[in-house]
C-alpha cells in the first residue's frame, strides 16, 4: 500500500471525534492533537442523546496511549499497515453510523428544488456582518446559511465533526494539523470575487492572520475580534501550496480544534472582501451587501424592522447524493419577537418553522390544532445569565460614588438576589432548569455541577428566605450605603419578548437587597460598547450565547484569564488562571473534568479554601427546554434542533412544493 493512498484514505468527509481519535492514535498520532467531547446522559429522557460517556472516553484514551507505547517497539512498516487497518475500520464504522442517522422523513421521497424557507428572528439583535466580529446569536444563525468553516460540527451534541471547506485534519504529531483544501469550495460570483474563484490555502492563512492580529482596517487594535485569543493558540501557520494549510500549536493543546477551528465566527471570507470592505465592515453594521463568502445562500437585503433575505447560490460547490445544493430558492428570516406574533405567523404560513420564542404551552396548542406537524424539543442553548458590573478598579460606579463590585460580598449579594425559580416560571412557564454557568449549562451533564449539589448553592437553593437573609448580611458586611441607587442594564429585546419581565425583575432585586435597583432598558449594542470600555454597570438576567463546545476548557481560557477576549467583566483571580492553564494541556478528559468542577465551585463561591474572592463575573440562571414545530412540507435534517450552532446543517433542507399544504 502506497503512502499516497494512505493519506488519501485519511481525507474522510465525516467522522466522529471518537473515530478520529482512534484512527489518529493507532496511526501513532496520539490523543494530544485532538479535543475530546465529554458528557453523560441527561436526567430528562426528552433531551437529545449524547454519543459518548466519560467512561468510554477514558477507555478510548487509555487504549490510544497503550497502543502508542506498543507501536514504539514495532517496525515502521508494521505500524503503517496497522494504522491503515484501523483507519479503514474507523471509516467504515463512521459510514455505517451515518447511514443509520439519515432522517426517516426523507426516505422514499424525491427531494425537490424550489420554494422559500421562512423563519422568525429578532432581526434587530444584530451586531456585525463582518464574519470575524459578529457574535450576536441571531447574526451567527443567519451566517450559518451563507458562510462556511474549514471544518464544522455535524453534531455538537454527538461530538461528530465533518469536512467543510477543508477535509478533516491530518495530525502527524501532537502539535501539527494539516488541512487539505480539496473540497472544491468557491467564493460567490459577485463583487468583490466576480467569477467565483476557488478558495486556496493562502486565503485561509490570511483569515488566520486577521483573527490573530485583531486590527481594524486602519491598523488599530480592535477588541471586537472576539476570536483573537483562540487563534493566538496557533504558534505558526502556512500555506504550503494552494491546497495545503498547516497550523501548529506550541505544545499539545486539548482545546485547539473545538476552541479555535470549530468555534462560532471562524468563518472563512475572501481576502478581497477584507481589503475592499475595510472600515465599512465595522461602521456600516446594517449593510448586508458587505458580505463575501462561499455558502449555499447569498444575502440580499437586511432591515432590522423587516428581517433578512437570502437567495440560492447558483454556483454552490456542495452536492447531496448527486444533487447540487441547496434546494430552496431562498431563505427568509422575518422579524418577529413576540411569541403571540410568532404563533399567528406560523398558523398563517408566514413562517414554516415555529421556534423561539414560542413557549412549550404554545407549541402544545399548535400541535393539538395541527396533529400531523412534526414537533421536537431540546435544550435552549442561550443561557440566561446575570452579569456583575465590571471588576475594573477605575470605574466609578453607576452613580459616580465608586465601584461597589470591588467588594465581592456586594457582587455575591447581587447574584444571590436572583430568584431562579421565579424566572423559570415567568419566562419559560416552568419548562427550564437552573444552570450553574453559561460555560457548563445543565444539559452539559458531564461537565457541570450536579443538579443535587447546585440546589444547595445560595441563589440556586429552594429556600428563598435564606437567600434574602444572606443578601442583607452580605450588603451590611460590605458597608454599602443602602441609600444609593444601583442602576443595571436590561436588554430591550428581553422586555419585548416577555412584556412585564423588567418590573418583575426589579421587584425581585429590591425585595432581596433592601436598596433601590433600577433597570435601564438598552439595546445590546450599547451594552457591548460598555463592556469594551470597561464601564459596564451590570446586567439583569437575560440571554448570552450558547457554549462553543461542551468542554468548557477553551471558553475558560477566553473568559477567566486577564486580557482574555471574552473576559468582559475584568475577572482576575490567579488561582483560577493556574487551573485553567493546566486544563488546556491536560489530555485526560476525566482529569480535565475534575478541574472544570473545581473552577465552577470557586466561581460560585462555595469552595471553602477560596471563599468569595474568586467568584465569577457571570452567573448562570437557567436554560429553557425549547420546542420547535414545522409544517410537514419542510424536510429538515435531524441535527437542526441541537442546543446551538446548527444552522449550517440546514444546507440539505428542502421543501416539498407538491405537498397539499404548501402554498407558494
Amino acid at each position: 500500500m502506497s503512502e499516497t493512498n494512505y493519506w488519501q484514505r485519511m481525507r474522510r468527509n465525516k467522522m466522529s471525534r471518537r473515530a478520529l481519535l482512534r484512527a489518529s492514535g493507532r496511526a501513532g498520532v496520539g490523543a494530544a492533537g485532538l479535543a475530546l467531547v465529554g458528557c453523560g446522559d441527561d436526567d430528562d429522557d426528552s433531551q437529545p442523546a449524547v454519543a459518548q460517556t466519560a467512561q468510554q472516553q477514558q477507555q478510548q484514551q487509555q487504549a490510544v496511549q497503550q497502543q502508542s507505547q506498543q507501536q514504539q517497539q514495532q517496525p515502521a512498516a508494521q505500524q503503517q499497515q496497522q494504522a491503515q487497518q484501523q483507519v479503514d475500520q474507523a471509516e467504515q464504522q463512521s459510514m455505517q453510523q451515518d447511514d443509520q442517522d439519515q432522517p426517516a422523513q426523507q426516505a422514499g421521497v424525491a427531494k425537490s428544488y424550489g420554494g422559500t424557507l421562512r423563519f422568525s428572528t429578532p432581526a434587530a439583535t444584530h451586531d456585525f456582518f463582518d464574519p470575524h466580529r459578529g457574535v450576536f446569536g441571531p447574526t451567527q444563525y443567519w451566517m450559518g446559511f451563507y458562510m462556511n468553516y474549514m471544518i464544522r460540527w455535524a453534531s455538537k451534541e454527538g461530538g461528530i465533526m465533518e469536512a467543510d471547506i477543508t477535509s478533516l485534519p491530518e495530525t502527524p504529531d501532537a502539535e501539527t494539523y494539516i488541512f487539505n483544501v480539496d473540497r472544491g469550495a468557491r467564493f460567490w460570483d459577485q463583487y468583490p470575487t466576480e467569477g467565483g474563484r476557488e478558495v486556496t490555502a493562502g486565503d485561509i492563512a490570511l483569515n488566520f492572520d486577521r483573527q490573530i492580529a485583531a486590527l481594524d482596517a486602519e491598523g488599530n487594535p480592535d477588541a471586537r475580534f472576539r476570536g483573537q485569543d483562540a487563534f493566538k493558540k496557533t504558534a505558526s501557520h502556512e500555506a504550503v501550496d494552494d491546497t495545503t494549510f498547516i497550523a501548529k500549536t506550541d505544545g499539545p493543546d486539548a482545546t485547539y480544534l473545538g476552541g479555535t477551528i470549530l468555534r462560532p465566527f471562524s468563518w472563512i471570507t475572501s481576502p478581497e472582501g477584507i481589503q475592499e470592505f475595510g472600515t465599512r465592515w465595522r461602521d456600516e453594521t446594517a449593510n448586508v451587501e458587505l458580505s463575501s463568502g462561499t455558502g449555499p445562500y447569498i444575502p440580499q437585503t437586511y432591515d432590522p424592522d423587516i428581517g433578512i433575505y437570502l437567495e440560492r447560490n447558483p454556483n454552490y460547490w456542495k452536492s447531496d447524493g448527486g444533487n447540487q445544493l441547496p434546494y430552496p430558492d431562498a431563505v427568509e428570516f422575518v422579524n418577529l419577537t413576540d411569541a403571540t406574533a410568532v404563533d399567528a405567523a406560523y398558523r398563517g404560513r408566514g413562517i414554516d418553522i415555529g421556534g423561539f420564542p414560542l413557549s412549550s404551552v404554545q407549541v402544545e396548542e399548535l400541535s393539538g390544532d395541527f396533529p400531523d406537524h412534526p414537533v421536537e424539543e431540546g435544550a435552549f442553548g442561550f443561557t440566561i445569565v446575570t452579569v456583575m458590573g465590571t471588576y475594573e478598579p477605575g470605574w466609578e460606579g453607576s452613580d459616580g460614588l465608586g465601584n461597589p463590585y470591588l467588594d465581592r460580598r456586594f457582587a455575591y449579594a447581587m447574584q444571590v438576589a436572583v430568584d431562579r425559580d421565579l424566572l423559570i416560571d415567568a419566562v419559560y412557564l416552568g419548562a427550564a432548569k437552573p444552570s450553574a454557568t453559561h460555560f457548563c449549562p445543565w444539559f452539559s451533564t458531564y461537565w457541570t455541577i450536579p443538579p443535587e449539589e447546585l440546589r444547595t448553592v445560595p441563589g440556586f437553593r429552594l429556600n428563598r428566605d435564606e437567600d434574602i437573609q444572606l443578601c442583607r448580611e452580605l450588603i451590611a458586611a460590605s458597608g454599602f450605603d443602602t441609600d444609593r441607587t444601583v442602576t443595571i442594564y436590561i436588554p430591550d429585546l428581553w422586555e419585548q419578548t416577555y412584556p412585564g419581565i423588567s418590573e418583575t425583575t426589579r421587584n425581585m432585586y429590591n425585595e432581596a437587597l433592601g436598596f433601590n435597583v433600577e433597570l435601564d432598558i438598552q439595546p445590546y449594542t450599547v451594552m457591548q460598547d460598555r463592556y469594551d470600555n470597561q464601564t459596564f454597570p451590570g446586567r439583569a438576567p437575560t440571554w448570552t450565547n450558547p457554549p462553543a463546545d461542551l468542554d468548557p476548557t477553551a471558553q475558560f481560557t477566553l473568559s477567566l484569564k486577564v486580557g482574555g477576549a471574552s473576559n468582559l467583566t475584568q475577572y482576575n483571580y490567579p488561582a483560577v488562571e493556574e487551573i485553567v492553564d493546566e486544563m488546556s494541556v491536560t489530555l485526560d478528559t476525566e482529569q480535565r473534568r475534575d478541574m472544570a468542577l473545581q473552577v465552577q465551585r470557586i466561581g460560585l463561591g462555595v469552595d471553602e479554601e477560596h471563599g468569595l474572592e474568586g467568584i465569577f463575573g457571570w452567573f448562570g440562571v437557567m436554560n429553557g427546554i425549547a420546542p420547535t414545530i414545522w409544517w410537514p412540507y419542510v424536510n429538515r435534517p435531524d441535527d437542526t434542533w441541537q442546543f446551538a450552532h446548527d444552522s449550517h446543517n440546514m444546507d440539505t433542507a428542502w421543501l416539498d412544493t407538491s405537498h397539499p399544504e404548501y402554498q407558494a
